[in-house]
């Protein structure tokens, strides 16, 4: 259970840096830098943690889950200290966050708010996983 939480954290980590990169502070559902379209890949380079996450309306934050975006589209999600197959690939498109994790499956995220330090995006399914649910993430930038 602990490892589909890491990679649900990976997944939202991804869509929250997406927005939380942001320059402007106010920017809700798809502003940013590409012409208030969406977000740009550098929105997500940095390191996330997961403040909170709700799979329908239930809390499920992880303990001390981070998410790490790379300038290259690579990422890695660290679940208190474990590393060990929890790297993914992300892309943005508006938006809309995709993760793929090793497994090959992507994963589309809405963002639904964001300031330069904070996101929150949601989805229909657990990142990295087959679990269905209402999921909601809020990401704090730590660097």
């Amino acid at each position: 259970m602990k490892k589909v939480f890491s990679i649900l954290m990976v997944a939202f980590a991804m869509t929250a840096m997406v927005a939380c990169g942001e320059k402007d502070d106010t920017t809700d559902n798809g502003g940013g830098n590409n012409g208030g379209n969406g977000f740009n890949a550098e929105m997500f380079v940095g390191t996330w943690r997961v403040e909170s996450m709700t799979v329908n309306g239930q809390d499920m934050t992880p303990e001390n889950m981070l998410f790490t975006m790379n300038e290259d589209g690579t990422g890695l999600a660290n679940d208190n200290g474990v590393t060990e197959n929890n790297g993914f690939t992300w892309s943005v498109d508006g938006n809309q966050l995709t993760i793929t994790p090793r497994s090959g499956d992507h994963f589309v995220y809405t963002v639904n708010s964001l300031t330069e330090n904070e996101c929150t995006f949601s989805g229909s399914i657990v990142p990295m996983t087959d679990i269905p649910g209402d999921v909601v993430v809020h990401l704090v930038r730590e660097r």
